[in-house]
């Protein structure tokens, strides 16, 4: 079908769709003037890029690469139109952009009088040289009428990898002065397997108004319905069933789990001093779970029906967004989203399609791909266990022994004490013989090669001693992350599938290393426990960095298929597990 392709550059092409919404929406001309200057402050680096063609960045923004986005929001008080940018320098990059993403803060703050302590404070951290991901930082401007103007920035959890976001999320909320927050937040992280629910964005009000938001942004892979409405309920403000509801009527009565691009949730802070978020927002990527724009029409607005909102605004704003039949394709919605805060509040995106829209078909469901067991030992090297916040806020405190006392107990009741029991189990379960030897051998070592004196348990309990004078009391509370772990391992290494446990195995290797190399720095850090009382720590320390190389070459016999697909389950299980190890003992450590 023939479509309107736009002209002119990004910056003309942009300002005339912010113009023809405004419009649509019942903004007068001063109004929409001021959002056209607005929109040009946001969008200045772009200079003279021009519309349609090849995008010169493949910005994340839209589905498309198109830089920047329009969306507008339904509640019982009204619309509230939005845009968002994506600053580029050209040619653009992720360091070029990076610089004009600096220079706006600048800009903002000297014409429009922002107060941006608080992103100045993450600049380091969140916007760094050498920056890795898609983006570094976008910009959002809202307008209402009778009300003043609102700034957003959002930044990108992913700019020092993927394996980091939770280190860098927690560290912004401590810069932040929100420390009463990561534990819900590790929470929301903890109740899926490693990766299924992962951090991507953060966002902050540039207010100073004493209720401006830290808002943490989660893509939720392959999550149902009913997933997501039980973790909403984490919110202050969550009505049951609200975003299931939201969730199915725009997958098309779908429950899930949804596959491809996933659903993201939104969870809001306002109170420093409080642990839950104040209100949390669902938002669904229509356009990946439609046959084309004009069904997602219908969707949307029977919802608004449903809810008793009005839906003339909405199919106003479509068909100021549309510059191409909607039966077409999708791609003119892209997310649509729903906040409860005493009372439902809609919010639709819309892309301009600046280059291209997608195709009206939807996509066969792919074969299941089963990497090797060799990425195991990489992938876990890459998103390190040391990457936790736990030893992040360990790291740039001073060292608290009875912190690291505390770590030792539960090392004892769920590693130590029984690790040589459940290694001997998993030796003799495994029928691969050359994987037996590589496992063999592993006990051997933790056997003390023969000579009981040497035994690790026995080394373990002696530096277990030492530190004891500032261990806490061993109680129940204090000593259940050992046991939740050791129940774990257990079940991996003496219950599950052979393989299973042996992907287990490669994993204890990978974060043993991580571990120990982590612990063994705190102690050096302090000066009241003499190195010569700390064997065990030191013989582990050089002993794991062996130890993962006899994994990989044992990861190199897994066979392909079956066998290897059990040992990424294995695997990504004792990870799960050891993350919420330090996910409580960073409850307990710092409550």
């Amino acid at each position: 079908m023939p479509r309107n392709e736009p002209t002119g550059t990004l910056i003309t092409s942009g300002s005339e769709r912010l113009t023809a919404l405004a419009r649509v929406l019942g903004f007068d001309e001063p109004h929409t003037q001021s959002m056209r200057e607005v929109f040009r402050t946001l969008a200045a680096s772009w200079r003279e890029l021009p519309a349609g063609g090849t995008p010169p960045w493949l910005s994340d923004v839209c589905d498309d690469h198109s830089p920047f986005e329009l969306s507008m929001a339904l509640d019982a008080e009204g619309p509230q139109l939005r845009v968002l940018v994506e600053p580029m320098d050209a040619p653009p990059s992720l360091e070029a952009n990076r610089a004009a993403s600096l220079r706006l803060h600048e800009v903002l703050a000297r014409e429009y009088g922002l107060q941006l302590e608080r992103v100045r404070a993450l600049e380091k951290s969140l916007l760094p040289a050498g920056a890795r991901g898609r983006f570094v930082g976008w910009y959002s401007a809202a307008f209402s009428p009778g009300q003043s103007l609102d700034f957003k920035a959002y930044f990108n959890l992913h700019v020092q990898g993927p394996g980091r976001a939770p280190r860098l999320a927690e560290e912004a909320l401590h810069q932040l002065g929100f420390h009463a927050a990561w534990p819900t937040v590790a929470s929301i992280l903890g109740r899926r397997e490693v990766g299924a629910d992962e951090l991507v964005y953060l966002a902050l009000d540039l207010s100073s108004r004493s209720d401006a938001r830290v808002k943490l942004y989660f893509r939720h892979h392959q999550a149902t319905a009913a997933f997501l409405d039980e973790l909403c309920a984490v919110a202050h403000h969550h009505s049951p069933g609200a975003t299931a509801g939201f969730c199915r009527k725009m997958a098309g009565g779908d429950e899930g789990p949804y596959g491809g691009k996933g659903p993201v949730t939104c969870f809001s802070f306002t109170d420093p001093s409080d642990a839950r978020p104040k209100a949390v927002t669902a938002y669904f990527p229509v356009s990946h779970h439609a046959r084309d724009d004009r069904e997602i029409r219908q969707r949307i607005t029977d919802f608004l029906h449903a809810q008793g909102l009005a839906s003339a605004p909405y199919l106003g704003a479509l068909e100021a967004c549309a510059r191409r039949p909607l039966e077409a394709g999708t791609g003119i919605h892209t997310y649509a989203a729903m906040r409860w805060q005493g009372r439902p509040r809609m919010t639709v995106y819309f892309s301009p399609e600046i280059y291209g829209m997608q195709k009206p078909e939807r996509q066969a469901p792919q074969a299941r791909i089963v990497r090797p067991a060799t990425e195991i030992i990489e992938h876990f090297e890459t998103h390190s266990i040391a990457d936790h916040p736990f030893f992040a806020r360990l790291s740039r405190e001073p060292v608290r022994l009875e912190v690291l006392a505390r770590i030792l107990s539960n090392f004892r009741v769920g590693i130590t004490q029984d690790f040589s029991r459940r290694l001997a189990w998993l030796t003799a379960r495994v029928g691969d013989e050359r994987i037996r030897c590589k496992l063999a051998k592993q006990l051997n070592d933790e056997l003390g090669d023969g000579d009981f004196t040497r035994a690790h348990r026995g080394l373990f309990e002696r530096m277990l001693e030492v530190v004891s004078p500032w261990a806490p009391p061993e109680t129940d509370e204090v000593l259940a992350p050992g046991r939740v772990f050791g129940a774990e391992l257990e079940r991996c290494y003496v219950n599950a599938e052979p393989y299973e446990g042996v992907g287990a195995s490669l994993v204890a290797e990978v974060h043993g290393k991580q571990v120990d190399t982590f612990i063994a720095e705190q102690f050096r850090r302090q000066s009241q426990i003499p190195p010569s009382a700390l064997e065990w720590l030191h013989l582990h320390e050089n002993l794991e960095v062996e130890h993962v190389d006899e994994s990989l070459d044992i990861a190199r016999l897994i066979p392909p298929g079956a066998a290897s697909e059990a040992a990424w389950r294995g695997a990504k299980s004792l990870s799960t597990a050891a993350r919420a190890f330090f996910d409580t003992l960073y409850r307990q450590s710092f409550p």
